[in-house]
């Protein structure tokens, strides 16, 4: 039980974090619609993020904490801070090279990718590499405070990263080549504000004490060695949306820009909650793998995978049943068009659909990953990967057809993950947990049924309806079906 208080207190803090940046995030999307619209600026900032974004998911920046943590649960008081500055000293000397090298390669990226502006897309590119060192960085830090349940400066730091992209993309709004910039550059000042700087101060809240060594070899050489599955591994789960940009490129102008308008809103409830839940576990997980405390791992594991079913498939199926209606408040004004709505509204029909293995995600790939049982899923993923992107290169070139191949191969990539999940012997997937899902699903059919086809209203009326209905259909299939891992009465 004190488990689960402690869990809820940290999963609370990044809750609340992770919904002010997504509202942040949510808000800036909408004044680059209104700054840029759907245009080559907006595709050339998608673009000018891919070879950041893969030197990030190269040097297995997205997780850090995930590695480090089970690496530091094994480590006393004393040789957990000398490991952790040769660590964090270490990685960013090597991922500053790894700017650098990127940087003096920036005209032939540009040729690569077809860009039309060099100059432009240089002014864009320059400030976005290097804050992924400030990133890097950031992530080292922020796994030391994870390691010590304090989230609270780890939190501010996706807040004031979206802060400085407003304000930096206000400032230059005159036009649409101006607002790119505008965001490109805040980019790099949030990094270095949030990511960085307000990092070290938490780290230091946290017990670390800097100071100078020389970082060993043999740490790095033991983080490289666990981390190795997931730098050479490039899984579906974590480059969807590179695909979406760089297969957006073989379409019309604008094409990459559909994509990010319609991901971003569907990426907001996995990002408020899943992705609160799965850093906020990820700790605890370990401790209980550590513990050998296997039942209770295991019963946390299938509670989780039920809440974020139960409501990664309500925001879903939400989402479908208002997407004109969506996008039109949301993104439609100034530069972003009623015909830019329809473009953007059709493909966001499909990528809400991806909101049930992206919640679901986040606790799956960790709950191998606290096992440091890495191989598996990224191998899985990557070849997911590989054999989606064949399908891709062969597909109709048309937003809608490769929204569906992508998302579509989201779900393989969770269900095959799910199908093969263990603690020591026992698995997840269990009788129990199928029956569970196949409750969720139904509920879920029945909501879409009600909403989407029995119902029919349109704009802001449906939008109301759904909000104020869907949650009580929910409840009351909830209190009518008997649910081993939900309980909607009474804490077990």
């Amino acid at each position: 039980m004190q488990n689960y208080k402690k869990l809820i207190g940290s999963i609370s803090v990044i809750t609340f974090s992770y919904a002010a940046s997504r509202v942040l995030g949510f808000f800036r999307e909408i004044l680059l619609a209104n700054w840029a619209g759907v245009s080559e600026a907006t595709d050339t900032l998608d673009l000018a993020f891919i070879i950041p974004d893969f030197l990030f998911y190269l040097s297995a920046g997205g997780y850090l904490a995930i590695t480090l943590i089970p690496i530091m649960s094994k480590k006393d008081k004393e040789e957990l801070e000398k490991y952790f500055l040769s660590i964090l000293y270490g990685l960013s000397i090597v991922f500053v090279l790894f700017s650098l090298i990127t940087y003096s390669f920036r005209f032939q990226f540009a040729e690569f990718l077809e860009i039309e502006s060099l100059d432009f897309f240089t002014k864009v590119f320059t400030p976005i590499i290097f804050s992924q060192v400030f990133f890097f960085i950031g992530a080292i830090l922020m796994s030391y405070q994870y390691f010590h349940d304090s989230f609270k400066y780890a939190a501010l730091a996706p807040i004031i990263y979206n802060s400085t992209i407003i304000l930096f993309g206000w400032v230059n709004s005159s036009s649409p080549e101006e607002t790119v910039e505008g965001f490109a550059f805040g980019t790099l000042i949030g990094s270095i504000i949030g990511h960085f700087i307000i990092q070290v101060y938490g780290a230091k809240k946290s017990g670390l004490n800097f100071y100078f060594l020389i970082p060993k070899i043999k740490h790095l050489k033991e983080y490289i060695v666990i981390s190795f599955p997931l730098i050479i591994g490039q899984s579906i789960a974590v480059i969807d949306e590179q695909l979406f940009r760089i297969f957006g490129t073989f379409l019309t102008a604008g094409s990459v820009a559909t994509f990010r308008y319609a991901r971003r809103i569907a990426l907001l409830p996995v990002g408020i909650i899943a992705q609160a839940v799965g850093v906020a576990s990820y700790p605890l997980l370990s401790r209980l793998y550590q513990k050998n405390e296997i039942d209770e791992l295991s019963k946390l594991v299938k509670k989780q995978l039920s809440y974020l079913f139960l409501i990664g498939g309500s925001l879903m199926v939400g989402a479908i049943v208002n997407a004109d209606y969506l996008i039109k408040i949301i993104y439609e004004r100034g530069a972003f068009t009623s015909s830019d709505t329809a473009r953007v509204s059709g493909v966001f029909v499909i990528i809400s659909l991806a909101i049930i293995p992206w919640s679901i995600n986040q606790i799956l790939t960790r709950s191998y990953y606290v096992q440091q049982k890495f191989w598996f899923p990224v191998i899985t993923g990557s070849f997911i990967t590989l054999l989606t992107s064949i399908i891709l290169f062969n597909a109709a070139s048309n937003s809608q057809t490769y929204a569906w191949i992508i998302i579509s191969s989201l779900y393989i990539y969770c269900i095959v993950l799910l199908a093969s999940i263990k603690f020591n012997s026992e698995k997840i997937f269990n009788k129990n947990l199928v029956v569970e899902f196949s409750k969720i699903t139904l509920i879920l059919v029945l909501v879409y049924f009600v909403f989407g086809i029995a119902v029919s209203l349109s704009g802001i009326l449906n939008l109301i309806f759904s909000l104020l209905l869907i949650p009580v259909v929910i409840f009351v299939s909830l209190s009518l079906l008997n649910f081993e891992y939900i309980n909607i009465a009474k804490r077990r």
